[in-house]
């Protein structure tokens, strides 16, 4: 039987006593995660996202309504503007793909 001496009030041996201390930092030391942390910076998000989302809504709408409004007319179109004709019905495309396009930057805004 073990010295009761030897033993904790719960009965299990007591850790060893002949271990040196932890040696105490002198008083100019400050431990790494003692230190003051600044506070974090808080995150903005993309302001550019928002604005963007919007100016591509916008084109992909008036590109699909100047589209229909100009499709069944028989214009001259001027000739930097013949391009759009000859696009025909890819013009539906090329402004849903706007429209697509402001629903990923709205994805991305915060």
């Amino acid at each position: 039987m073990p010295n009761p001496s030897s033993l904790d009030g719960l009965g299990y041996p007591r850790a060893p006593t002949d271990a040196a201390p932890p040696q105490q930092p002198s008083g100019d030391v400050v431990a790494k995660d003692k230190a003051p942390k600044a506070p974090k910076a808080q995150k903005i998000g993309n302001r550019w996202a928002g604005p963007a989302m919007v100016t591509s809504a916008l084109i992909g709408l008036v590109w699909i309504v100047v589209f229909y409004t100009l499709s069944n007319q028989t214009i001259d179109y001027p000739s930097w503007l013949q391009w759009y004709d000859d696009l025909n019905s890819w013009n539906l495309v090329i402004g849903m793909g706007f429209i697509v396009a402001a629903f990923g930057f709205a994805m991305k805004w915060e």
